[in-house]
C-alpha cells in the first residue's frame, strides 16, 4: 500500500539516498512500521530525512483520506484487503518454511497458533475508517512513537538534530540506554 508510494516521494523526487523503502514487522509483540533510507548525500543529513519521512507519512495520510470519499477509492480499498488476506492465507512453499512459522509461535510470547485465522476475521470487519483512524493516532499524532537510528562512518561529523521539547534525545552509548529499558527490551536481541 505504502512501499512503491514511499520509493517514490523519498528516492526518485526526494532523492534522499539509493536504498528508499518501508515495511512493518513484528517485534516482540509489537507491531513496527520502519521507513529505511540509506545514502550519503551531504546535504541530505539525518534531520532532513526524518523530516521527508514525515512529511511522506503526512502525505500519504491526506492521500488515503481523498480517497476514502470517493468510490474509486472505496473500491481500492476493497481490492487491498482482497490482496492483504490472500498474503495472510498464502500456504508454505517449503517444509522449512512451515518449520519456521511454527517455530515463530512456539517461541513468541502468546504462542498462538491461530493467528492466521485471527488476523483474517479482524481484516474482514476493518473499515477504511478505522484504518484511517488508527493511522492518525499511531503514525502521526498522540499514540506515535519514533525511533530514527543512524549510522555514521568513523571519520564522518554525527549532528545533534535532536528536539528536546519534542521529547527526542540522542542515544551514543546504546548499552546505557539498554539498561534504562523495561525487562521486555533489555535482552540483547
Amino acid at each position: 500500500m505504502m512501499r512503491e508510494p514511499c520509493f517514490n516521494y523519498l528516492r526518485t523526487q526526494q532523492q534522499l539516498g539509493y536504498v528508499a523503502s518501508c515495511f512493518e514487522e513484528e517485534y516482540k509483540n509489537i507491531l513496527v512500521y520502519n521507513i529505511l533510507v540509506q545514502g550519503s548525500r551531504a546535504d541530505a543529513g539525518a534531520f532532513v530525512i526524518a523530516q521527508q519521512q514525515d512529511i511522506f507519512v503526512e502525505l500519504q495520510y491526506k492521500k488515503f483520506v481523498n480517497q476514502s470519499k470517493s468510490d474509486d477509492g472505496k473500491k481500492l480499498w476493497q481490492d487491498i484487503k482482497i490482496a492483504l488476506r490472500k498474503q495472510i492465507e498464502e500456504k508454505p512453499i517449503s517444509l522449512s518454511e512451515k518449520n519456521s512459522q511454527f517455530n515463530k509461535e512456539i517461541f513468541s510470547p502468546t504462542r498462538d497458533f491461530d493467528r492466521k485465522e485471527k488476523k483474517v476475521k479482524a481484516l474482514e470487519k476493518i473499515t477504511m475508517d478505522d484504518f484511517l483512524d488508527f493511522y492518525s493516532r499511531y503514525l502521526m499524532g498522540e499514540k506515535r512513537r519514533k525511533i530514527s537510528a543512524q549510522v555514521y562512518g568513523k571519520n564522518d561529523d554525527m549532528p545533534s538534530t535532536v528536539d528536546p521539547k519534542k521529547g527526542e534525545q540522542l542515544i551514543t552509548k546504546i548499552e546505557e540506554y539498554r539498561n534504562t529499558l523495561t525487562e521486555r527490551f533489555q535482552s540483547g536481541e
